[in-house]
């Protein structure tokens, strides 16, 4: 429940609206419902029943659908659960068994047919397949022959096939609705119901099944053409695409990253999404869930699982880079001379935690070297450090030919079978100690993915769990500050509600995140409270708290009263007594309730309010992630109302808000334009020979086609083409706002960073060597954070921050211009098709609405590139002009710092000063300032324009294509002639189609 005019949410409703039942599983309603229809002797309703109203269509035979194509789209708004989701990442489906009577191989070899069989055969193979089309609301769904797509998901379509399911699935049926196989999943998390988004409605929902279902039908025809055997036909190239189609699936992902200390619940709170269990490891089980990012994502069609896990590894600069700051922070607390530069009892906490850490994870790498001992680490003599360094990269690269897949691998990838084999494979990669003398892989591995069919991934959600900044060294918090500012799109702080308002870590993070980026606060141990505690005082609540405490004791003395009566009892009476210690039970479980909801909800009233008012647009929520694994398999008295007093299922929920807004973008370019243009292009196929046309008019027409193609190649795929024109134009205005304002700039910013770094030699020594051991930021509990990195990058923010909003500016204009010429250069075709129209009219009125569809997606796929330029954009401005961790300067700042570290004894604090002046002079730090910033901006621009290139390209060659249907070459016969009977039965089958589509767009359009 959540409470609008404080911005805070709660995991359950009030005591009025709770409903309690004695088991939330399906199968013990349905035991209830065949007891209620059993004659039994009367007896008072328990308390617990009184106001239970029972499903009074449960055990009653379902009503048939009706079969009108559109049905499904009745009025209501309702949101669908996960199960009925047929827009997300698709879920491959193992085992697959072909329920036609015929084998894959006998019925592709008997759809190689020619010209002068292919009506009957056509027909023929139709039949054969018959068991493998259902009809439900009358509408055909045929799977697509053999596109299941194999385990090594790369070019083997053909691999095996398909099968309709229940429900009358299609070709998507290899990407299974109904997760099967997912071990460890409750029976009901499936029929949870989704946020009330657009995009999950039940309406649009059910009709974008059935438009998938439809383009799975029509490649099902094609597929039986003979014609579909040659890839150089246009009809293959259609089939494919209407294959593809048939699956759609969002191109688009969102991450959430759940962040904090350990022992917050983080591991457990994404185990209880997730509803598995112990998937993500937890503080107490290895050293890695402390340090390594773990996502965790749906299986796609790369990834057909059930469980595929890959990891990331360091390269040896990056090894080199933690070896060299481990040592450091070993030697900066085992070395009295640098320990006792610390002043304050918080930098002494904090640096033997660090040399803890750092211990542990030399230990877990070099566990099989006699010499790792604290001793060796500790040698204080002249040039110690250095000679260490040396002999800890030499173990580290010897132990690199013990890792999976050699010792010049980067990645990693491991198929698990099921649950038990996944963490196996966590183990390997996140272990503490491998055992027998072998080095743990943690500590070089960078990033771990997991993925795996889970509901709550279904729709696009990633889940990502980050470290705690508290518990990393610099080394992996610049790490995670860039995977939080660059990839997750909300952040949710998780933290001990027992802590939450004094938290540090909470506004550390706020701190971390950037401006735009949506921030939660996630409160854990919601039911670690004591009724006891609460009861003390004269307070309203304290009072309430006694009241139901007395309560409880009452009951619970009529249940001892009743046991003791019932021992003594015979006969009838017996079962009386046993009844009514039955009822008090009953009583005893909803008082329980009723004082744990109450304690509960007030405390996680009373920090949110408390969090809300010191952090400024946060939500907040609150979760207990015992009660939800306690109850969450049902089985129990009250279970459902625990679980959602849990708050896991609300957190859920909210998470799939995450990714509606861009899933309904998605489904409204597949549905308004994508398919259109697609029904579009095969219907051109189909309508080739319709016309008649005589010899004079197909040269005309052929000649204004062919004007046309060059038009579209020219204007849209050319060295000149117009997004051509507006990459070379974005590179020349980077050149000339970025990279000439710096190499312009670059001797007065240094001038002006030195200038800075005197003013800092006036500080005391020892706030000096703090700043510098935390690379740059230094904070304490009493004074504010503050970057010194912050300082040196502002004489470039000065130059360069209206330098960047121009450019953004710039490409939101010039992507309103790229759509304008686009739309024009369509018009312009379209009038001169128009004005031939009479030459061939269903071909060319066809051509016509085509190509508007295909111009439509073209402008789509313009904004969408434009939008991820500009937002990727906004973080390379951000990481240039700011000083935080994952920042350019940071980084480039690092060696001087690391440098710094090292430096102990007598005169250090001089030679320090020096170091960092002497770095700030002779690195030649704003000349690789502006080489990061050009190689950031390449990066970008080259994966966003080649990426629209490519979309741009397929939409044109597509309709390249629909103009070879229109007329062939004098003295040729168009496919559609070759194949009439497919030409004819793709027509019939356009109605249905097109009547299905416009009433889902219908929806669509209602929704928007």
């Amino acid at each position: 429940m959540s409470v609008p005019s404080s911005e805070f949410t709660f995991s359950a409703g009030s005591l009025s609206t709770v409903v309690f039942t004695a088991s939330s599983s399906s199968r013990d309603r349905s035991d209830e419902a065949s007891a209620a229809s059993t004659p039994q002797s009367p007896r008072p309703a328990p308390l617990l029943f009184q106001n239970l109203t029972l499903n009074d269509s449960a055990g009653q035979m379902t009503t048939p659908r009706a079969r009108s194509p559109t049905a499904w789209l009745s009025p209501g708004s309702s949101p669908s659960t996960y199960a009925q989701q047929h827009n997300a990442t698709p879920s491959p489906r193992r085992n697959l068994v072909t329920r036609s009577r015929g084998s894959r191989n006998s019925a592709r070899n008997g759809s190689i047919l020619s010209s002068t069989t292919q009506a009957s055969s056509y027909t023929d193979a139709r039949e054969e397949r018959a068991d493998s089309i259902s009809s439900d609301d009358g509408t055909d769904r045929v799977h697509i022959p053999g596109a299941y797509v194999s385990q090594s998901g790369r070019g083997e379509s053909h691999a095996s096939g398909n099968v309709t399911d229940s429900e009358g699935g299609t070709e998507s049926d290899q990407y299974s609705d109904m997760e099967e196989d997912t071990e460890n999943m409750t029976s009901d998390i499936r029929e949870e119901p989704l946020p009330a988004a657009p995009v999950y409605n039940r309406r649009l929902q059910a009709g974008l099944k059935e438009v998938k279902a439809q383009l799975a039908g029509l490649a099902d025809m094609m597929g039986l053409s003979g014609l579909n055997q040659d890839q150089s036909t246009d009809l293959y190239s259609l089939y494919e695409r209407t294959k593809r189609m048939s699956m759609f699936e969002y191109p688009e992902s969102r991450t959430v990253g759940f962040i904090g200390d350990s022992g917050v619940g983080k591991s457990s709170l994404i185990n209880s999404l997730l509803d598995q269990q112990s998937l993500a490891r937890s503080s107490g089980e290895g050293a890695a869930c402390t340090c390594v990012v773990t996502e965790f994502r749906h299986v796609d069609i790369n990834h057909t699982g059930p469980f595929t896990i890959e990891a990331q590894f360091m390269t040896t600069q990056e090894m080199k880079e933690l070896l060299e700051e481990l040592l450091s922070s070993f030697r900066d607390f085992h070395i009295t001379s640098s320990f006792q530069e610390l002043k304050s009892q918080e930098e002494q906490h904090k640096c033997r935690d660090s040399a803890d850490r750092a211990w542990e994870t030399f230990q877990s790498l070099f566990s099989n070297q006699p010499r790792l001992t604290m001793e060796f680490l500790s040698d204080d003599s002249d040039g110690a450090e250095s000679t260490l360094l040396a002999e800890l990269e030499r173990w580290a690269y010897a132990g690199l030919a013990l890792r999976p897949g050699g010792s010049d691998a980067l990645e990693y990838s491991a198929i698990a079978g099921n649950l038990k084999e996944c963490k196996d494979t966590l183990d390997l990669l996140t272990a503490s100690s491998m055992g027998d003398g072998k080095p743990a892989l943690w500590p070089f591995v960078k990033l771990i993915r997991v993925y795996l069919s889970s509901p709550i991934l279904k729709t696009g959600l990633i889940l990502a769990d980050l470290p705690g900044f508290s518990d990393l060294n610099f080394a992996r918090v610049r790490a995670t500050e860039r995977y939080l500012a660059h990839s997750c799109d909300e952040v949710f702080v998780v933290a001990d509600i027992a802590r939450a308002s004094t938290n540090p870590s909470i506004q550390d993070v706020m701190r971390r995140c950037r401006p735009s980026q949506p921030r939660r606060v996630i409160l854990s141990k919601s039911e670690v409270i004591s009724p006891e505690e609460s009861a003390r005082g004269n307070t309203p609540d304290a009072l309430q708290v006694r009241r139901m405490n007395t309560d409880i004791q009452a009951i619970q003395k009529q249940i001892q009263q009743a046991e003791l009566r019932l021992r003594k009892a015979r006969g009838a009476r017996r079962a009386e007594l046993a009844l009514k210690g039955y009822d008090l039970r009953e009583k005893e479980g909803e008082l329980n309730f009723r004082i744990e909801n109450f304690l509960i909800n007030r405390r996680n009233s009373l920090v949110s309010q408390e969090l809300i008012r010191r952090h400024a647009d946060i939500r907040v929520f609150s979760i207990s992630n015992t009660l939800y694994s306690k109850y969450r398999s049902g089985g129990k008295t009250q279970a459902d109302a625990y679980v959602d007093l849990s708050g896991i299922r609300e957190l859920r929920r909210y998470c799939q808000l995450v990714p509606a807004e861009s899933q309904m973008r998605s489904t409204s370019a597949f549905l308004e334009h994508q398919v259109p243009a697609l029904l579009g292009s095969i219907r051109q196929w189909a309508l080739s020979g319709t016309d008649s046309v005589t010899a004079e008019r197909s040269a005309i027409l052929r000649r204004v086609l062919e004007n046309a193609r060059e038009a579209l190649r020219r204007e849209f795929i050319s060295s000149r083409s117009h997004v051509r024109i507006a990459r070379q134009a974005l590179d020349d205005l980077f050149s000339a706002s970025i990279t000439e304002v710096i190499q312009n700039s670059r001797r007065r910013w240094k001038a002006e960073s030195i200038q800075i770094s005197l003013q800092w030699e006036g500080w005391a020594h020892g706030t000096y060597t703090a700043f510098c051991r935390k690379f740059g930021e230094y904070s304490t509990g009493k004074q504010p954070y503050r970057c010194w990195n912050n300082e040196l990058v502002q004489p470039a923010r000065d130059g360069l921050d209206l330098q960047w909003e121009n450019i953004l500016d710039w490409l939101q204009a010039q992507m309103g211009t790229l759509v304008g010429e686009t739309r024009l250069t369509f018009e312009r075709l379209r009038a001169e098709i128009e004005a031939h129209i009479e030459l061939a009219p269903y071909a060319l009125e066809n051509l016509q609405q085509s190509m508007r569809s295909r111009q439509e997606c073209i402008e789509d796929h313009i904004r969408d590139s434009f939008q991820k330029i500009i937002e990727r954009f906004e973080l390379t401005k951000r990481d240039m002009l700011y000083g935080h961790a994952s920042s350019f300067i940071s980084g480039l700042m690092r060696p001087a710092y690391a440098a710094i570290n090292q430096e102990r004894g007598t005169g250090s604090d001089l030679r320090r000063k020096n170091l960092m002046n002497d770095h700030l002079t002779h690195s030649r730090l704003f000349v690789k300032f502006s080489n990061l910033a050009h190689s950031e901006y390449t990066e970008v621009v080259t994966d966003c324009f080649n990426d629209l290139e490519t979309s741009i390209s397929e939409q044109i060659e597509s309709m390249v294509r629909d103009f070879h249907a229109v007329v062939t070459v004098e003295g040729q016969v168009s496919e559609a002639e070759q194949a009439p009977e497919l030409a004819h039965g793709l027509r019939s089958r356009f109605a249905r189609t097109e009547e299905i589509l416009q009433s889902t767009q219908d929806v669509l359009r209602e929704l928007n």
